[in-house]
């Protein structure tokens, strides 16, 4: 490589070491936004008073610290007093600023997700329907509970009144605009526990689920295979016979009247075991 084309790769090299570094994403919401007394990796001698953040921001430089090696500080002069005003971070036009807090009057403000919470306040004296959950500021609750020990109630006049028949949906509750609004939750449903571990927990259940309707018939029932938990195997299900005559899986002869007649059960093709799947328990061929 001659000399020429050594000096042109390094002054592009430090020419884009000067470029600065992409300007961070700005905040949307106040919750985008969180107050820190961070100094970089290293620090400084004296504490420096809170600044709004950019929460992303800030843990991004924080992460970076755990690769960066500080020497201690020579700290010699004493440290001014910290300032005790009170301030929150919030964002003003997509950046995280720092303000006093908003001292408003109205119980309905709030500032912060932390100022909301969920409920399902129906009224000093209640309803005769479920209410559904709703967000309301901190301050707005309070204020209901104490209108709330003042007041008499009656038992409401609920007869005649069909409530409807609604799955309340777990709601959120967030701080958007300066109030509290309920927002869904995104849910995971929930796996079934599971049922084995290896194949010795898992057996062949020859009876119907419980509460099969043959199990009241004159006939009783015949062998339905299941993969169970082998705690969960019962006995084979009963053969009724009329004093062994009539056809394999008998005949009843009832309380009163003419037995009825019950066919015969059908005839197994393959021999069926259990196994264990992904804790499940499975039939398979034997």
């Amino acid at each position: 490589m001659t000399r020429c084309a050594l000096l042109t790769l390094l002054g592009a090299t430090l020419a884009f070491a000067d470029l600065p570094s992409p300007r961070p994403p700005g905040c949307r919401v106040d919750g985008d936004c969180v107050m820190s007394d961070f100094q970089g990796c290293c620090g400084d001698c004296c504490p420096a008073p809170p600044s709004a953040w950019l929460r992303s921001e800030l843990e991004r430089q924080q992460r970076r610290c755990a690769i960066v090696d500080c020497a201690a500080p020579v700290c010699s002069t004493p440290c001014a007093p910290a300032p005790q005003q009170e301030l929150v971070a919030v964002c003003e036009a997509g950046r995280c600023v720092a303000r006093p807090p908003a001292r408003n009057a109205d119980p309905d403000f709030c500032a912060a997700d932390g100022d909301c919470i969920s409920t399902t306040f129906a009224g000093c004296c209640g309803a005769c329907c479920p209410v559904p959950p709703t967000a309301v500021t901190r301050r707005r609750a309070e204020l209901q509970q104490q209108q709330c020990a003042a007041v008499r109630c009656r038992r409401p006049a609920c007869e005649g009144i069909a409530c409807a028949q609604v799955v309340p949906a777990p709601i959120r509750p967030v701080c958007r605009a300066n109030r509290c609004v309920a927002e869904p939750t995104n849910l995971v449903p929930v796996p079934p526990p599971a049922q084995c571990r290896a194949d010795a927990d898992c057996g062949v259940d020859l009876n119907p689920p419980p509460g099969s309707a043959c199990w009241s018939s004159p006939c009783g029932c015949c062998p339905s295979p299941r993969a169970v938990p082998v705690e969960q195997v019962r006995p084979p299900p009963v053969r009724r016979t009329s004093e062994g005559k009539g056809a394999p899986f008998g005949l009843s002869q009832g309380t009163t009247g003419a037995a009825p007649s019950c066919g015969p059960c059908p005839a197994p093709t393959t021999p069926l075991g259990a196994r264990c799947w992904s804790g499940r328990c499975a039939l398979v061929p034997r």
